[in-house]
């Protein structure tokens, strides 16, 4: 169904390609190793196809809203700030980043006796869970400059930072579930996929703008797009299965949107209609959210922002605020700041 992506991949570095050499922010984002340069569709901290087939449960899916319908996110910030984690119970914790959507992100498994330092900026929400249980341990706003959060038998359980609403009455907001408008969204389509040693691409055509966006995927989801644009098999595929759970459970997609890039991870919604007239907004990665679109004949679209990067002379103004909405990473430190162990020796002699 889906030529070789040679001549829109062709097209789009001819156009685009020369810009990645020049060394901006938002052209750096672009690069990627080898013959295809592309918007990542995917890192550690977004969810698994496992993750998110386990979210797309009847259960979870259908009953449980996202942190964004309670208004924890992440807004943009200039301000670095570094945290160090200190796992002081005797069971294994996770440590999760509140994204700009509301959306927790796995950073890192913290077992006992154990640190986790991450450079992040202010104003970045973090939340400390059970990983066991998946109690919501502690929550917390990053604070200027370094500083220590110890998770111990005597801090926790805490307040969070705000209380969790009933998950049956969810909020949606907006179009896409986190507060968009229509608007901000173009029609699109997948007009190639592409597949080589390296990885795979799906070319998005967007309506209105004349290059794809280029969405690097990895060599399994190309081949879970490929099987899902082809012919019905004898035995249901993984889209296939997960697409009869959710008809099964009486929900449907609604539609699948490619919402945006911060850093150079692309990020992606699934829209669900659900039981008794409501709406769900699921956080996931494009190449599951293209293939679950393809699988159930979902319409697609992409941001328009998203659309308008890619196009040759675009300028950074496009991406607006985008520039500022950088992801945590992990420290690169074999040990964590100094400043971090001398308040905690602090803390202890205390």
């Amino acid at each position: 169904m889906f030529p070789a992506c040679a001549t829109a991949l062709s097209q789009w570095r001819a156009a685009v390609g020369p810009r990645c050499q020049q060394g901006s922010d938002q052209q750096r984002l672009l690069a990627k190793p080898a013959a295809i340069r592309c918007l990542q569709g995917g890192d550690a901290a977004r969810p698994s196809r496992r993750a998110f087939l386990l979210s797309a449960g009847a259960a979870s899916l259908l009953l449980h809203g996202s942190a964004a319908a309670l208004g924890l996110r992440s807004v943009s910030s200039k301000a670095p700030a570094v945290i160090t984690f200190r796992n002081e119970l005797d069971r294994n914790i996770k440590i999760y980043w509140i994204n700009y959507t509301g959306d927790a992100e796995l950073y890192a498994h913290v077992p006992p006796a154990g640190w986790f330092t991450v450079d992040t900026f202010e104003s970045h929400p973090w939340r400390v869970v059970d990983a066991a249980s998946g109690e919501i341990l502690q929550e917390l706003v990053t604070p200027p400059g370094s500083s220590l959060v110890r998770i111990d038998p005597l801090a926790v359980p805490q307040a969070r930072l705000q209380p969790v609403a009933d998950s049956a009455a969810a909020e949606f907001v907006g179009w896409d579930g986190v507060g968009g408008s229509e608007a901000e969204y173009a029609p699109a389509s997948v007009a190639e996929i592409g597949l080589d040693h390296l990885g795979g691409v799906a070319m998005i055509q967007a309506e209105g703008y004349p290059l794809p966006v280029p969405i690097a995927v990895g060599i399994n989801d190309a081949a879970q797009l490929f099987h899902a644009a082809g012919p019905e098999f004898r035995r249901p595929s993984t889209m296939a299965l997960w697409a009869r759970s959710l008809e099964a459970a009486g929900a449907q997609v609604d539609r699948v949107l490619i919402t945006r890039l911060v850093g150079s991870t692309v990020y992606a919604r699934i829209i669900l209609s659900v039981p008794g007239g409501g709406q769900r907004s699921l956080d996931a990665r494009p190449s599951d959210s293209l293939a679950l679109a393809m699988q159930t004949k979902a319409p697609l679209y992409i941001g328009r922002r998203l659309a308008a990067s890619q196009q040759p002379g675009a300028p950074e103004v496009v991406v607006g605020d985008w520039l500022q909405q950088q992801p945590p990473s992990p420290s690169r430190e074999g040990t964590p700041p100094a400043s971090a162990q001398a308040s905690y020796r602090h803390s202890r002699r205390a």
